[in-house]
């Protein structure tokens, strides 16, 4: 039983990889474990040339920037389990050998971390393609009904001023009609 989940777990870090580029392969990241102020992460990536040392540095905004030095799993394979605040990190890899690399920044949940549900800081980005769809959905939503309220309100002060002056002119219509 404990090989199948091993191989469950094997294929999910391949089809859940992402391409780094730069001296790197494949990466991801798996939720091991949530607590209700920590998660732990797994955290995997291939290195594509010879590398003396591997560091992961995490930043997210707001908070203290962390390294973490990677272990070598197998050949060409680096990784480490860590726990982490419930947020949704910004990953650089870096390579440290005979040519040293750095990978492309990756969120954790690019990686592959489903954060748990109800999670507030899970979502906290400021790039907006990384808010979930229903979120967009409720923003142009929201763009929607304020333009419709404009247009609404637009109506009314003009439609008002079209009903004043069509009384003025009859008005003094009739006035010329009387004279």
């Amino acid at each position: 039983m404990a090989t199948v989940a091993t191989m469950m777990r094997s294929l999910a870090h391949v089809l859940l990889a992402v391409e780094l580029g730069a001296g790197f392969g494949a990466a991801s990241g798996e939720l091991v474990s949530t607590s209700s102020n920590a998660i732990e992460v797994d955290l995997r990536v291939e290195v594509t040339q010879s590398a003396e040392t591997v560091i992961a540095h995490l930043v997210a905004e707001g908070e203290p920037a962390v390294a973490l030095p990677l272990l070598q799993r197998e050949p060409g394979v680096f990784g480490i389990r860590t726990e982490l605040k419930p947020i949704n990190y910004r990953v650089v890899f870096e390579l440290f050998g005979p040519d040293p690399a750095q990978s492309e920044p990756r969120s954790l949940m690019e990686l592959g971390v489903e954060f748990p549900a109800g999670g507030s800081e899970a979502t906290t980005t400021t790039d907006p393609e990384d808010l979930p769809e229903d979120v967009t959905r409720w923003l142009w939503l929201a763009i929607a009904f304020g333009a419709a309220s404009l247009s609404a309100l637009a109506f009314w002060v003009l439609g008002g001023d079209d009903r004043q002056v069509s009384s003025t002119d009859d008005s003094t219509g009739s006035a010329d009609g009387d004279s």
